[in-house]
């Protein structure tokens, strides 16, 4: 086991002394494995308090090692659809901002991370939409 993980760290050291930036460009850790990347499915989402799981077949998540996102759905009635764009994580405030562009338009949204969990609160036309995701 300690072989393996010198020897990981071996190529971790080599790796870095081959690329044409400093240590400090490529940014922590962290950053560079993406810890929280992967798959989280929805657990509960609702509209206005109303629970709306139920009306949803899958809803899940996918956090791409290279900083992009996709959301994709499929309801109970066959209708499905998804949402791609970029995502940043600020580990120490907890937050995780997605990026997206709609039409002509780009936004973004923050929301809590937290243990492998996404805690979305967002504002539809005045009615609260909550949805948990969590990594299975």
């Amino acid at each position: 086991m300690k072989h393996k993980i010198l020897a990981a760290f071996l190529l971790i050291a080599a790796a870095l002394s081959l690329t044409a930036c400093d240590a400090e460009e490529m940014g922590t850790l962290g950053d560079l494995t993406r810890p929280y990347a992967g798959f989280y499915e929805c657990e509960k989402i609702a509209l206005g308090g109303k629970d709306m799981t139920d009306e949803f077949e899958k809803l899940s998540l996918e956090l791409r090692q290279d900083g992009s996102y996709a959301l994709s759905y499929r309801m109970a009635d066959g209708n499905e659809g998804g949402y791609t764009g970029n995502y940043s994580v600020d580990a120490e405030q907890g937050r995780i901002t997605f990026t997206g562009k709609q039409g002509l338009r780009t936004s973004s949204f923050s929301f809590p991370y937290e243990k492998g969990a996404i805690r979305m609160d967002y504002n539809l036309f005045g009615t609260l939409l909550h949805a948990d995701f969590r990594m299975p």
